[in-house]
């Protein structure tokens, strides 16, 4: 996720997926590929198996895993805004400002070769399990979680300062 707009009134995070939806229209290019020249050698059913699997695999990739999220923290109208954008539909919530207790860094942890990813959450009411939402689906290495839920939070607090 990465900070678009950060001013008093108004913070919006946005989550923009680009280069998972470049690899998966890389990959499913390369299948296509490897589908036409599999046919053009006389292979049908080498073809027809490749390109099975290719909208077995692809289909519901694009349809789930390629997700725009956009989160909109508005002093001014006292309402935090989440927005996903994704091919299965859009989907548009919006809640009172002074219902997000605070943002937090959820991990999954890797194993002793992989790293933890880590994503955005919003603490929604009190600090319960069941009140913290995630706001993408996937997971992330890096700092970047924990730099944007810093910032959130300091928004937050300030918001609540002047309040």
């Amino acid at each position: 996720m990465r900070i678009l707009t950060d001013t008093p009134d108004r913070l919006v995070i946005e989550h923009r997926p680009l280069l998972l939806a470049l690899a998966l229209v890389a990959l499913t290019l390369l299948l296509l590929y490897a589908a036409m020249a599999s046919y053009a050698e006389g292979d049908t059913g080498k073809a027809l198996f490749v390109l099975a699997v290719t909208l077995l695999l692809m289909g519901p990739s694009f349809w789930f895993a390629v997700e725009r999220v956009q989160v909109i923290f508005d002093r001014r109208a006292r309402t935090y805004t989440l927005r996903k954008r994704r091919l299965a539909g859009d989907q548009f919530e919006t809640h009172p400002l002074d219902t997000v207790t605070r943002a937090m860094v959820q991990t999954h942890k890797g194993n002793h070769e992989d790293p933890d990813c880590h994503r955005v959450a919003l603490v929604l009411g009190a600090d319960r399990l069941e009140n913290r939402h995630g706001l993408t689906h996937s997971y992330r290495s890096g700092q970047q979680a924990r730099q944007v839920v810093g910032r959130i939070n300091a928004w937050l607090d300030s918001a609540r300062s002047t309040a």
